[in-house]
């Protein structure tokens, strides 16, 4: 810790920040006011004006790209849901095709004729 250089008086607002932002949670002593608005100046003074304004352009450009993709991955999972709901109309209507050969006579897969032997076996009975 430094020596007191000069004394410099906050408004009753910024006091009360200060305390509030220096207050740890579960802990009876705060954490020390001083070396928080040290830090606090530093970062402000540290750093160049044009390098933040710059930095906040950059930040906006990410979050405005990161936006579009957003909205291409949408875009491109709304039309993958739409192909897949496509497909699986698809394979319903293949399904309902094959249950309908099924229920005709004319089905000849092993399944089917294994059926009909079986409802014939059980007629004649």
């Amino acid at each position: 810790m430094g020596k007191v250089v000069r004394a410099f008086s906050l408004d009753q607002a910024v006091s009360e920040d200060l305390d509030y932002h220096t207050t740890v949670p579960g802990k009876m002593k705060p954490m020390n006011k001083s070396k928080y608005v040290n830090e606090a100046l530093k970062f402000y003074m540290g750093k160049n004006i044009s390098a933040l304004i710059g930095e906040n352009k950059d930040l906006k450009g990410f979050l405005g790209s990161a936006t579009n993709n957003l909205a291409d991955a949408r875009r491109t999972i709304g039309g993958l849901e739409q192909q897949l709901a496509v497909s699986h109309q698809c394979e319903i209507d293949k399904m309902e095709e094959i249950a309908r050969l099924r229920e005709s006579s004319d089905c000849r897969c092993l399944w089917c004729r294994l059926k009909r032997r079986l409802q014939k076996s059980q007629a004649e009975q």
